[in-house]
């Protein structure tokens, strides 16, 4: 390792490649250094600093015999022997430094020559390693695009006009597949288990959203039906006072949800570092409260920061009963880089679950958020 160092003097730059001690110099030598990374022997390096520590003090010793005529000069300027004097000693100066630098200059090219060989390996180490790097990312791309591909193959359709996921969600086999079908899926029978088991997730989930829907719709007739007993006026921190039924869920002892988890067999070698995640929202407690046109929806207070983060505003957050019943349900599955704010990978969770592990699932999601709803208007048919 050497220090760099520079100073220009009347417009001419004198370098040296200083090594051993922290240096300290004095007089006009004002130091510019950088530190720079030089491989040599130590007799190569023992002779390069007795160079640099020879230039620098004959620098030095040059700055300190001219500093004080230029200070004279500069405070006395208007006399005219001054100035030939100053120019004299100024002619000197700059003859001692010009035979420095030209005494030093064969162990500055020498030093510098090597400094741009080392530059030129680590150029050409840094252009191989990202021609790697490149080479990697685009085999990456390339399997995504194989896999995404594969599954794109489920929704296309066949001869008949269905397709293959239509097909398993009827419970129907094809006779023969395609040779088109096969050469995008390869193994065939693997990727047909995908695609039904897919199916079957996709039916656990309609029809689980579907009794949501019906319990909380079946309730809100009841309700009005009843006259709406027990309903309040909800002061929360919102401004806005809402009229409602609190509803409060017990989530426990619901199955596992644990093997949802589980990443797919997604590449994602072409995206950052990151994590998978999926939809976990279960409300504790949900406001449903009668909307216009003695519609339905279901409310909860949220926040967001206002004012540079200095102040926080609460609002009602409201969502029809259809979109509360789809999300209480896992159904995204998404990849979210820890580095970057966008592409992250977006999949859809019953793509990809084990149906012994879904199916129970939303099943029992299901039937505990129906029951808590119906338990509101108890008596109902």
């Amino acid at each position: 390792m050497a220090l760099r160092i520079s100073q220009n003097v009347f417009g001419e730059t004198l370098t040296v490649y200083w090594f051993g001690a922290r240096i300290e110099v004095s007089g006009l030598w004002s130091v510019d250094s950088q530190h720079v990374s030089l491989s040599a022997t130590e007799s190569q390096t023992a002779a390069w600093a007795a160079a640099a520590v020879a230039c620098v003090d004959e620098v030095s010793a040059a700055s300190a015999e001219f500093s004080p005529e230029m200070r004279r000069f500069y405070r006395r300027r208007q006399w005219r022997w001054r100035r030939t004097r100053y120019e004299k000693a100024k002619a000197a100066y700059l003859s001692r430094i010009r035979a420095a630098a030209a005494a030093y200059s064969p162990i500055r090219k020498a030093i510098e020559e090597r400094l741009a060989q080392a530059e030129a390996v680590r150029r050409e180490k840094a252009r191989r390693a990202y021609e790697e790097q490149e080479r990697r990312l685009a085999e990456a791309r390339a399997r995504f695009a194989a896999w995404q591909e594969r599954q794109a193959v489920a929704d296309r359709p066949l001869l008949g006009g269905l397709t293959p996921r239509e097909l398993a969600d009827r419970g129907e086999d094809p006779p023969a597949w395609p040779r088109e079908v096969r050469d995008a899926v390869g193994d065939v029978e693997s990727w047909w288990a995908e695609v039904v088991a897919w199916a079957r997730n996709e039916r656990a989930l309609t029809t689980s959203v579907r009794k949501v829907v019906s319990a909380i719709t079946a309730t809100a007739a009841a309700l009005e039906a009843a006259g709406r007993p027990g309903v309040t006026a909800v002061k929360d921190k919102p401004w806005e006072v809402r009229r409602g039924w609190w509803i409060d869920f017990d989530w426990t002892d619901l199955p596992s949800s644990e093997p949802l988890c589980t990443p797919p067999d997604a590449p994602v070698g072409h995206l950052l570092a990151g994590d998978w995640d999926y939809d976990r929202y279960r409300p504790r407690r949900i406001l449903l409260t009668p909307s216009v046109l003695d519609k339905y929806e279901l409310a909860t207070v949220t926040s967001e920061s206002i004012a540079n983060g200095l102040a926080t505003r609460y609002r009602w957050w409201t969502r029809d009963i259809e979109a509360f019943a789809e999300g209480i349900f896992p159904i995204r599955l998404t990849y979210r880089q820890r580095y970057h704010y966008s592409g992250d990978l977006r999949l859809r969770l019953p793509r990809h679950a084990d149906p012994a592990v879904y199916i129970p699932y939303v099943q029992a999601v299901a039937e505990r958020a129906a029951a808590t709803f119906t338990a509101l208007a108890p008596g109902q048919e």
